[in-house]
């Protein structure tokens, strides 16, 4: 079923608790012999939200990760937990569920890739000792994504966690109407970012959150190539523009915090708005004040891979996820388009990918390095002759090499993972190199310096370095007979990384000769 078309999956939906159909197996690409990176993803509610169907469940956002092992040849496997009494979903990809669920008796947190927190109650705390897990689990490279909704929705589970509680607006939200960031219910300032259907000029209904209108959001840029973040970036193929500006609207979202920065293992590194929600002037939405115009921040990142620790997004609401904003359940509305919703549910598998554990990129390098050399004739497509000994390919066509592979990668993924995806390579290679050309590191020497002293982009262009040796890397994949060979087995592939960065290291040598004489 989850494999089914969205129309077909949210007619299944309707009959659900009376069918209950054998679901489809998950996806088994053609290399059927390779091992998938396992990924354990822990994901807990609280209160109202559960994982079934109805209006505030998470079955339409849970259908992410199996749409992620169709495309990525990755072995997601989810624990559904609830701190009460959970339902349970028949997605093939859930593999425990758990109820009345603790941070640090139920589970070892460390078992866990990444954890989702999506909370609604507002009373109280988590304990003294699940604080404790959930740190050593962020401490210990964890990923964490954590949301609630307006006012102190969603304290409970998240306003006390290291840095998640400084992030987002969780239980110091003014309710003034006067105030710039009241996240309230009613209130002229309240965050409504419910989007007028065609030919009005306000959203009047509560419904419209549930109806195919989205709300549009404003996306930083990044570098002087204009990429978004990583978590905000689609394939061209979909999104012409190659950015996810969209999102389910609500009537009354929460909200990001300002930016500001945490110091871990000795290293300071600044929290970033990534996105910004808009509020139309005048709309009631159902009843509610008419609003005054305004913005706020609504998704927000924390790289804490910089100081060996875990990734930190946080969103504004976890409207943006449950199924009465996607699929209109429990709403006379019918939710998104289709293809609105694939654009909002490659947000979500950004998220699972970028806030995972380092290990998980290590192990699906592999493959991915391994599909390009296979597919996507890198070489045939630049060199006139593909047997040309590596020592003889002119630089220029090595670079035409790590471009395309850069084109390609931005096709099938998108564009700001090509981009990163490279630069990881390189970054084991030669950190200094990617210090210049990570465009995302947030740099609080460059951000406080005078604008004067600091032309917007390098004065060299650095990526023909970074393409030349992305290039090499692949020559020296094609003179490996072993893994060249139609016979190879995954043992052999086992060497993939090693093999790439010697030719790597043949690339950028000769880059740094030839730029130097």
């Amino acid at each position: 079923m989850h494999l089914l078309t969205r129309e077909e999956r949210i007619e299944l939906n309707r009959e659900l608790e009376i069918l209950r159909p054998e679901f489809l197996k998950p996806f088994v690409p053609k290399w059927w012999w390779w091992r998938r990176c396992r990924v354990n993803v822990l994901i807990v509610c609280d209160g109202g939200l559960n994982f079934g169907i109805g209006g505030f469940d998470l079955s339409e956002f849970l259908t992410t990760f199996n749409h992620l092992e169709a495309t990525r040849w990755v072995d997601y496997r989810l624990t559904l937990a609830h701190r009460g009494a959970i339902v349970t979903s028949p997605n093939p990809v859930v593999v425990n569920h758990i109820s009345n669920f603790k941070f640090d008796t139920s589970v070892n947190l460390n078992d866990f890739d990444q954890v989702w927190l999506f909370g609604i109650e507002s009373a109280g705390s988590i304990t003294a000792n699940e604080k404790t897990a959930l740190t050593t689990y962020m401490n210990g490279g964890g990923g964490i994504f954590a949301t609630g909704d307006h006012g102190s929705l969603g304290n409970t589970m998240c306003g006390d966690i290291i840095r998640v509680r400084d992030m987002r607006h969780w239980k110091d939200t003014p309710n003034s109407a006067n105030d710039t960031n009241e996240v309230s219910m009613g209130g002229r300032r309240r965050n409504d970012t419910n989007a007028p259907r065609p030919g009005n000029t306000t959203a009047t209904t509560f419904d419209h959150q549930s109806d195919n209108v989205p709300q549009r959001i404003g996306v930083k840029k990044f570098g002087a190539g204009f990429l978004p973040h990583q978590i905000l970036s689609i394939s061209t193929i979909l999104r012409p523009s190659g950015i996810i500006d969209i999102m389910p609207d609500h009537p009354h979202e929460g909200e990001c915090k300002q930016e500001t920065s945490f110091t871990v293992n000795g290293v300071t590194i600044p929290t970033q708005i990534i996105a910004t929600s808009f509020v139309n002037g005048g709309n009631t939405s159902g009843g509610k004040d008419s609003t005054d115009p305004h913005c706020f921040p609504s998704i927000a990142v924390w790289d804490g891979r910089q100081a060996n620790v875990g990734r930190i997004v946080i969103d504004s609401t976890w409207h943006h996820f449950v199924n009465i904003n996607l699929n209109g359940s429990g709403s006379a509305q019918g939710g998104l388009s289709t293809s609105d919703f694939n654009l909002v549910r490659q947000y979500y598998m950004n998220i699972a990918t970028w806030m995972t554990r380092r290990k998980f990129m290590l192990c699906w390098r592999r493959f991915v390095i391994y599909d390009l050399f296979v597919n996507s004739q890198l070489i045939e497509a630049t060199l006139n002759n593909p047997t040309q000994n590596i020592k003889e390919i002119p630089l220029a066509d090595l670079n035409s090499i790590g471009a395309l592979a850069e084109e390609i990668l931005g096709s099938r993924y998108n564009p700001a993972f090509a981009r990163s995806f490279l630069l990881d390579i390189m970054e084991d290679y030669n950190k200094d190199l990617v210090e210049i050309l990570d465009i995302w590191k947030p740099d609080l020497e460059k951000k406080n310096a005078k604008k004067e002293d600091n032309y917007y982009q390098n004065w060299l262009n650095l990526d023909l370095i970074l393409w030349t040796s992305i290039g090499a890397g692949f020559i020296a994949l094609r003179d490996n007979k072993e893994i060249a060979s139609p016979e190879r087995e995954e043992k052999i592939l086992e060497n993939i990384i090693d093999v790439f960065v010697k030719g790597m290291d043949f690339g950028f040598k000769s880059s740094i000769q030839n730029l130097s004489s």
